[in-house]
């Protein structure tokens, strides 16, 4: 009996987690409307791996006319600065540059930052992400990774790794393999 509740449970939160994937935005492919070039982006989504802790959102866009960059928006709920974001990648730390000077406000405040495309790709990769959100006077932590499987995020990143990889903007032997 436990093990079929046990495997009932297990079920319920596959579909729950498949379901949160498909209601959640998906990778999108253009044309820069004004000089062509290529962009590829997943609009943000649920950093954090769990309701206990602090409500992040990321999303992540390569530009081909910056090709060795990927750009971040990170948000936090609610009204703050977003003045800086860190990321601890299995005990490594690796910090966004800020891309501008403004948060942009709403129900979620979301700053810009961008990383180097092989850090993004160690990013992508790693087994227990920290992500720190810093504003004036405080900061915030959320978690995801392979070790934090609640997190919609997570998802998001093998399609954009792929489509980066389809665009020559990483090698796959690299993508692949760190």
């Amino acid at each position: 009996m436990l093990k079929t509740t046990l495997v009932i449970a297990t079920l319920m939160l596959t579909g729950c987690a498949s379901l949160n994937d498909s209601l959640t935005p998906n990778l999108t492919i253009e044309k820069d409307k004004f000089e062509g070039y290529l962009v590829i982006s997943q609009p943000v989504v649920s950093s954090s791996s769990s309701i206990s802790e602090d409500w992040h959102t990321l999303g992540f866009t390569w530009y081909e006319d910056v090709p060795k960059s990927v750009y971040l928006t990170v948000g936090v709920k609610g009204i703050q600065n977003v003045q800086r974001v860190s990321f601890n990648i299995d005990g490594d730390i690796i910090k966004g540059v800020k891309a501008g000077y403004l948060t942009s406000y709403g129900e979620w405040s979301t700053g810009r930052f961008y990383m180097d495309i092989d850090d993004f790709n160690i990013l992508s990769k790693g087994k227990n992400v920290k992500m720190k959100v810093e504003s004036i006077d405080e900061y915030t932590v959320s978690s995801f990774g392979t070790l934090n499987t609640g997190a919609t995020v997570n998802s998001k990143f093998i399609p954009f790794i792929e489509q980066l990889i389809k665009h020559k903007a990483l090698n796959d032997t690299i993508a692949y393999n760190q």
